[in-house]
């Protein structure tokens, strides 16, 4: 039977099975107050092991908008080439090529920046986007990773009552090292993918 990636319903479900004696709660202020603890476990899972995505962006006089949903660069490609990031402040200074900077900010939104017009494939440091479906696919590879960090939370803000929610913290801490042990071990490893919500778009960490 062919491995099925984990979707939002799947990870209520683990909540429920944790909080609730496995019965998913149908309440529809519970159910959104799991949904925005998972999603936040998502996120904080996504940092932790650093997730990438990767696009190929064209500068048009010297400059492109980048996705809406970036944080940071890991790097960038012209072809086998990789360039290096300078500060905008030196660009005045910089005659090198296969350069970039980039400008903008969290509000604006940022833009990758180049001497000269050229396709780059990007990797990037990304938001998750939220599931809302319950068909939306958890990107995370161990979901139960998401599931115990979205139980430890919602421990705490319960004030803890059985005193589960540092464990059920540590649990997700745990299995993402064991994620990232994984990764290690496997010396031609080039970084967890998973379709994303484009076709485009590939995940991993590195």
């Amino acid at each position: 039977m062919a491995y099925a990636k984990a979707t939002f319903t799947d990870l209520k479900q683990g909540m429920a099975d944790r909080h609730d004696s496995g019965t998913i709660p149908t309440a529809s202020a519970t159910l959104a107050f799991y949904g925005r603890l998972l999603n936040r476990g998502v996120r904080y899972c996504s940092d932790k092991l650093k997730l990438t995505k990767e696009t190929t962006l064209t500068t048009v006089s010297g400059t492109i908008a980048l996705p809406d949903d970036f944080i940071a660069i890991d790097n960038v490609f012209e072809g086998q080439t990789e360039y290096s990031q300078i500060p905008q402040t030196n660009v005045p200074d910089q005659d090198q090529p296969y350069v970039y900077w980039i400008t903008g900010n969290h509000t604006d939104g940022f833009s990758l920046n180049t001497k000269d017009d050229v396709a780059l494939t990007v990797k990037y440091a990304f938001r998750p986007a939220e599931m809302v479906n319950g068909t939306d696919v958890c990107i995370i590879p161990d979901p139960e990773a998401v599931v115990a960090y979205a139980y430890g939370m919602l421990r705490k803000s319960e004030t803890d009552p059985i005193e589960d929610a540092i464990p059920a913290l540590d649990e997700c801490d745990e299995r993402l090292a064991e994620l990232e042990d994984v990764k290690n071990i496997n010396d031609a490893f080039s970084g967890f993918t998973s379709v994303g919500n484009s076709t485009d778009n590939k995940y991993s960490w590195e």
